[in-house]
């Protein structure tokens, strides 16, 4: 596996409906490792993408109303060509625009 890469996008509209074509997404070329929301406006996946999908995940963010900004597309792209055989780790932070600030996450408790 290669170094990880650092990818952003920005979704707009309804946060909830948003995740859930973003995780398609992933599923789609590859792997979600971990997800975690920091606030109604912020979230941050850990992901695997295999290899020879990595230009089709550029795609697919564009089709869930999620487009990865020029740097992330541009090292997507030489990810690809760089060869290498399996998948590639990636973080990718989302920005909803139209999330609520003020949304609180909620802890389970831990027994013990």
């Amino acid at each position: 596996m290669s170094k990880s890469l650092t990818l952003s996008a920005i979704a707009r509209g309804e946060r909830t409906a948003a995740i859930s074509r973003i995780e398609t997404a992933i599923s789609r070329c590859g792997w979600l490792v971990e997800a975690r929301a920091f606030s109604g406006l912020y979230m941050s996946f850990q992901l695997e993408l295999e290899r020879p999908r990595l230009g089709d995940f550029v795609q697919h963010m564009r089709e869930a109303g999620a487009p990865l900004d020029a740097p992330s597309e541009a090292a997507l792209a030489a990810a690809a060509l760089s060869g290498g055989e399996g998948s590639v780790a990636a973080a990718l932070g989302v920005t909803f625009p139209d999330g609520n600030p003020n949304q609180r996450q909620v802890v389970p408790c831990v027994p013990g």
